[in-house]
């Protein structure tokens, strides 16, 4: 649960609240009521009972009427502190206020959200239910040391759940501008709840010029332009929605106006059950938002279901680090971040010691002697993440991937030689997919597999060369585990491998199985199997030898069984159409930085490879083929991404004849690789903080759009974007200093500054800078106690770290 601050402030002001003439009325509304004292309200339709409501305008804490007030109900239950304000219609219990009352700002339109919540329930009108068939509504106060309100829907008037009550209970956080809010289903009779929708926030109004969505979608993701993304083609209206675990890595979303006001939502789950988070946009150009909780065993009647979780509503000023910031307070106080292998110690230390990623295909000639090269060049360990080695082909063979494709000599010999020159290696073994076409396919297989509702075996098909379906399977099931941790264990003991790349890994599905032993349907189930996956191949291990497990993209709740997590966010460009309204952030390091490594992206100098077990007939005339140099400044951006934003730095499909044929590419990718390794308190174990704001000029960056699948055929896809000439990131190491890190991505010199705000940083009092280059290390001045103006000059390709020390005082 959120931490409880216990010194609040109730904002009720005196003769704002009053009930009818008792004494023990007035103190439910002082919030000192008894647990079980009655509620308070009417039934639908009757008039309202004497004093049991707010009358008039919503008060503020001088007691004056809000300026608007005009908006909503005169009959309303208000819930506020000095930060927040919630109001809640008395006779309905429709949200009618939520305003940040810093500024002002409502996020619930004139009309109020009415329906609060939802019942999904088959077979009913509309196959929901909501508030208004509720027959009766009433409310009361919370008591506790932090306001808090209770209401209570019942009398539906269905046969099949006479008795049906729905209770919600919204408190608020302390003085935050923050509210937690649970629902409960008491009586279901025989419905067959399918999911619960709760809250749902809806009429939110468009914020205006400076608008952003900011969402965790693995490594992050940021919508400058969420009305263009909400309107839909048609200008109806679009549904957006992230499921978490998985999609989403952490569980918040912000829709904010820069420099303004912003709404909070998330929740607060330790256990990792599954739920979705959606917005959408509503006709005339407001927007909604609800947080999706689908229940276990839908088709059982349950006499009581609640929320095994606070939903969080809250108000913030700011951007996306400053939502960041709010759930990093809470997120890094929970089971994932005291248990992530980082924090504990578990990494391989090999892997905390890497200073670059080679990402190569195929046969050991084509992967472990490039390795070796760019070591050489580059005089830090170089680590390999290898793909195809297996035996099949990518995508359509799974998980049939021994003996590898070149003979297990040959392979082992190759791995080998990279431990020989102090390289290490993990190889790729897709974590989810069998493909049912493959010759190991079979009954056992199928019954472990995940199903649809109907009982059907869930597929996927992601080779458009050769479209083969692959079965999804349910890591809950032993018999999948035993599968996937017997190859691994062959891998690592038999052929000496250090690692296993797990594709897909951080993702959860929805099973409708009832053998595997799970619920069907909701349920946090997806996570427990996964950590039984992870524990089980490290105890198959030979005693005392480390073994790395890394997976596909990042997630808080996969902490604890990951030590590497894969984000290609950094090339985005690369792989999603150039006009799709997104940016990536670094959203989830800007949270978990310091507890848990992340690394990868696609930037590469050429062409994609082709398997060369696809079918020859749409084989590339020239796979691996150099891309043109004015694509220079997109790997530029992608390396400098990674540098400035704490990612272990990666290069895809890298032959030793680019050190030669591209040596500006690569000379800056070495370059950062070799000053991110002087400054590893910082971009590897450091806490990530808000970079300063940059004032540097604005260039075009020509981008290619080409993946193993994307472009194979027609050559890159080309399209033009503007960037910053520099980018930063900054990182608070353990002994409270702080590192700047800037990098520039172009070709010739380039001006930055930027103010550096000392007393946010918690370096009030001024102190020294120390200047950190590919070289060593440097005095490059100090900082006062106020804001301290800097500026650089940057050589073409240039970049520093500037590590702010604050001056012990004797």
């Amino acid at each position: 649960m959120r931490p409880r601050v216990r010194r609040w402030r109730t904002g009720v002001v005196a003769g704002a609240l009053a009930l009818a003439g008792s004494a023990a009325a007035a103190g439910a509304l002082a919030g000192n009521a008894a647990p079980g004292a009655a509620l308070t309200g009417r039934t639908v339709g009757a008039a309202p009972a004497a004093g049991s409501v707010a009358r008039g305008a919503a008060p503020t804490r001088n007691g004056a009427a809000n300026v608007h007030a005009g908006r909503v109900a005169a009959d309303t239950v208000w819930l506020e502190n000095a930060r927040i304000r919630l109001g809640f219609d008395a006779r309905t219990g429709a949200l009618v206020d939520l305003t940040d009352r810093r500024t002002g700002q409502r996020f619930v339109g004139a009309g109020g959200a009415q329906r609060l919540w939802l019942l999904d329930v088959p077979g009913l009108p509309d196959s929901s239910l909501g508030p208004a068939s509720a027959r009766s509504f009433a409310w009361r106060r919370l008591p506790g040391a932090e306001p808090g309100v209770v209401l209570e829907w019942r009398d539906f008037g269905l046969a099949a759940a006479p008795a049906l009550r729905v209770v919600a209970t919204v408190r608020l956080e302390g003085a935050e501008p923050m509210s937690s809010w649970h629902l409960a289903v008491d009586s279901a009779g025989t419905l067959g709840i399918e999911q619960v929708r709760f809250p749902r926030i809806t009429g939110i109004p468009a914020l205006g010029a400076g608008e952003e969505l900011a969402v965790p979608r693995w490594m992050g993701a940021l919508a400058r332009d969420p009305s263009a993304l909400l309107a839909g083609e048609d200008g109806k209206g679009a549904r957006l929605e992230w499921a978490y675990p998985g999609t989403m890595s952490l569980q918040m979303v912000a829709l904010y106006r820069r420099g303004g006001a912003g709404l909070y939502a998330a929740s607060d789950d330790t256990l990792a059950y599954r739920k979705t988070f959606a917005v959408w946009g509503e006709p005339g150009g407001a927007r909604g938002y609800e947080l999706v909780h689908p229940l276990p065993d839908p088709a059982t009647p349950k006499a009581h279901w609640a929320m095994p979780y606070a939903a969080v509503v809250g108000t913030f000023q700011g951007d996306w680090l400053t939502a960041a910031e709010r759930y990093r307070a809470w997120g890094t106080r929970q089971v994932w971040a005291r248990e992530s292998r980082l924090k504990r110690g578990l990494v391989p230390q090999w892997l905390l010691e890497t200073g670059m990623w080679v990402w190569n295909r195929g046969r050991s000639p084509g992967v472990v002697p490039p390795a070796l090269a760019l070591e050489k060049a580059l005089g830090l360990p170089v680590s390999i993440y290898w793909h195809w080695w297996h035996h099949g082909p990518y995508d359509t063979s799974f998980p049939d991937y021994l003996p590898p494709r070149e003979g297990v000599d040959s392979f082992v010999a190759a791995v080998r030689t990279a431990h020989a020159a102090g390289l290490h290696a993990m190889v790729y073994m897709n974590q989810r997919l069998w493909c049912t076409g493959t010759p190991s396919w079979g009954p056992e297989a199928a019954r472990a597999a995940v199903k649809e509702r109907d009982g059907s075996v869930r597929e996927e098909t992601y080779n458009i060369f050769d479209p083969q379906r692959c079965a999804t399977m349910d890591v809950t099931t032993p018999f999948w585990r035993a599968k996937y941790a017997g190859i691994a264990d062959t891998v690592l003991d038999l052929y000496g491998v250090d690692g296993i790349y797990m594709d897909q890994a951080v993702l959860s599905l929805v099973c409708w199985d009832p053998t595997h032993g799970h619920p069907v349907g909701g349920g946090n189930y997806w996570i427990g199997g996964f950590r039984k996956l992870a524990a089980q191949i490290r105890e198959n291990a030979a005693p005392g030898r480390p073994v790395l497990l890394a997976g596909e993209g990042a997630g808080e709740a996969w902490l604890p069984a990951l030590d590497l997590m894969l984000t290609l966010q950094v090339s985005q460009e690369r792989y999603t159409a150039p006009n799709s309204g997104w940016d990536p952030i670094p959203l989830f390091q800007a949270v978990y930085h310091d507890y848990g490594v992340t690394y990868g992206n696609y930037s590469s100098l050429v062409m994609p490879p082709y398997d060369e077990l696809w079918p020859a007939a749409t084989a590339p005339a020239e796979p691996l083929k150099l891309l043109d140099t004015r694509f220079r400044r997109q790997f530029q951006l992608e390396q400098a991404r990674a540098f400035v934003w704490g990612l272990q730095p990666t290069i895809a499909n890298f032959r030793a004849s680019q050190l030669t044929e591209r040596p500006r590419e690569t000379a800056y990718m070495m370059r950062l690789a070799r000053l991110r390794a002087r400054a590893l308190d910082y971009l590897l174990y450091g806490e990530f903080v808000r970079p300063p704001e940059l004032r540097v000029s604005v260039v075009d960056v020509d981008l290619s759009r080409v993946s193993i699948y994307a472009a194979q055929r027609g050559g890159p896809q080309v399209s033009r974007g503007r960037y910053p000439a520099a980018i930063a990131g900054a990182f608070r190491a353990r002994d409270g200093s702080i590192a700047v890190a800037v990098a520039s991505i172009v070709d010739e010199p380039v001006t930055v500054s930027f103010d550096v705000d000392a007393p946010a940083y918690g370096l009030a009092g001024g102190g020294t800078i120390e200047r950190i280059s590919e070289d060593g290390r440097g005095r490059f001045g100090r900082f006062t106690d106020g804001r301290t103006p800097v500026e650089l000059r940057l050589p073409a390709g240039g970049a520093t770290i500037l590590v702010f020390r604050k001056e012990a005082h004797r």
